[in-house]
């Protein structure tokens, strides 16, 4: 499809939904009465666009021609195979989606079963093993993990990770979170990508209802379920012409039922992109503000959903490089973190990034500089008098500003990390203040002790010194790999 149909098209799909389902037939002959061929491509997108629902609520038909969905016939407490079955969870285009205990692990999984009467067909079973094997070849903390491929009495089964949480549709029911939240939840999503992309796999059909947030706040993609493999005989798996996806999410060739890539993906990230910040689909103009998304994060959404394939990004880690500007920006500008992210879950499951050294410092300076109150306890008692119980409540009120002041900062990093910028601005003053009371009372309480006990006063001494070290030389080397560009960063995937 050419840009300028596809403009023509564009327009007659999403007229004809806001039309009654009685009259759309004739609103698309009064709208477009000398083209019968767009007429009918507009009414093909519609009838898909009506089979799409969140997918725990309606099953979908793969091809035009699939064959009407039927159950496999499971209840709760049915044995299969090593599998007890618990109840059922869902549906999906490829099958029953059910909640099971696995007996020989003793773990919770979701056991996916292709439809009866699916089963049968020799291609749509290589599909489900094509998806078994592409889920299963992805290791990512926002990919679903693929457990096993089972056949059992003639039937095939996908058990996979059982997340609890919400899908991103559920989110989007209870309205737009706004930009900043919109920006972040499509970085976890796109470093989920890269993760299937750099794998040669293409999720094929990225919505709400296939994204969804554990209890613990992660992002993870669910369900590869037509993702497409780029190998030359796995294509050939899918029929020339034969549509899948959803088409609010689809690109233009995706619709077209042509040779995709990971390109299609990029398009579907455009599309949620302007969804989570606005409430609204991208090309339903009329229901968003102009100007409702930031200029930037706009630009990055257009160049995604360019009709041209080769006007995208050139890769799905051009694209987070580019989402990754947008956060700076909007960071630049607002002073703060744009919304909340939840990125603990990503610095927990890559801990030796950037980032993670900076907080561990954080973490070891509060813990030196309260253990050093105990030789500073024995110092007072040595020195006597006024200077004694003076140089030890100095260091004292230094510890409890410093060394607590380290642990918000650290406590913030790790759990609240859109609060971190204004955390550290109001911070750094006092920190910078009670770290050089600190060393300078240490190297006080060193020299007074003297000979009365050399061990003491050379380790008294010796902390003094290396403190000033620590906040001058080491520590600005770990802020600027965490705070590249002067803002609080995510760990990379």
């Amino acid at each position: 499809m050419n840009p300028e149909r596809w403009e023509r098209l564009k327009p007659l799909f999403h007229g004809a939904l806001e039309q009654p389902p009685a009259t759309r037939a004739e609103w698309l002959r009064s709208a477009c009465p000398d083209d019968e061929r767009l007429r009918h491509e507009a009414q093909a997108l519609i009838d898909a666009h009506e089979t799409v629902g969140d997918f725990l609520e309606s099953p979908a038909t793969l091809d035009g021609d699939a064959a009407p969905f039927e159950s496999v016939p499971l209840e709760g407490g049915q044995h299969l195979g090593p599998y007890l079955v618990r109840g059922e969870l869902g549906r999906g285009g490829m099958g029953i989606v059910y909640l099971a205990e696995d007996i020989r692990l003793g773990r919770t999984v979701a056991l996916k079963a292709l439809a009866t009467g699916v089963a049968d067909d020799p291609q749509r079973r290589e599909r489900l093993r094509r998806e078994a094997r592409a889920a299963a070849a992805l290791s990512h903390p926002g990919i679903a993990v693929v457990y096993a491929l089972e056949e059992i009495d003639g039937n095939l089964f996908i058990a996979s990770e059982h997340v609890k949480g919400r899908t991103l549709r559920a989110e989007l029911d209870e309205g737009p979170p706004g930009p900043g939240p919109a920006l972040h939840t499509a970085l976890d999503i796109v470093r989920a990508l890269c993760a299937a992309h750099d794998a040669g796999i293409v999720h094929r059909d990225l919505k709400p209802e296939n994204i969804l947030r554990a209890d613990d706040g992660r992002v993870k993609i669910l369900d590869f379920g037509i993702a497409h493999v780029a190998d030359e005989a796995l294509t050939q798996l899918t029929r020339a012409g034969a549509v899948l996806g959803t088409p609010a999410y689809m690109a233009p060739e995706q619709i077209l039922g042509i040779d995709v890539d990971f390109r299609v993906d990029i398009y579907a990230v455009g599309v949620l992109l302007v969804e989570m910040a606005t409430g609204a689909h991208p090309f339903a103009s009329a229901e968003r503000a102009p100007g409702a998304v930031p200029p930037a994060l706009q630009a990055v959404a257009d160049r995604c959903l360019a009709k041209n394939p080769r006007d995208r990004y050139a890769s799905t880690r051009d694209l987070l490089a580019a989402l990754e500007d947008v956060r700076r920006t909007l960071d630049g500008v607002s002073g703060r973190r744009t919304a909340p992210v939840l990125d603990a879950a990503s610095a927990s499951a890559a801990p030796l990034t950037p980032r993670w050294w900076w907080e561990f410092h954080q973490g070891m300076a509060a813990l030196v500089y309260w253990i050093m109150l105990v030789p500073m306890w024995g110092a007072r008692g040595l020195i006597g008098g006024l200077s004694g119980r003076t140089l030890f409540m100095m260091a004292l009120a230094s510890v409890i500003v410093s060394a607590n002041l380290r642990l918000h900062l650290w406590f913030t990093s790790r759990f609240y990390p859109a609060e971190l910028p204004w955390v550290r601005a109001r911070a750094t003053r006092w920190v910078t203040a009670a770290d050089w009371g600190f060393a300078l009372t240490l190297v006080l309480a060193g020299l007074l002790v003297g000979d009365a006990r050399p061990a003491l006063a050379v380790l008294l001494i010796a902390v003094g010194i290396g403190t000033p070290l620590a906040f001058l030389v080491i520590e600005p080397v770990t802020e600027r790999a965490a705070f590249r560009d002067g803002s609080s960063q995510s760990p990379a995937p």
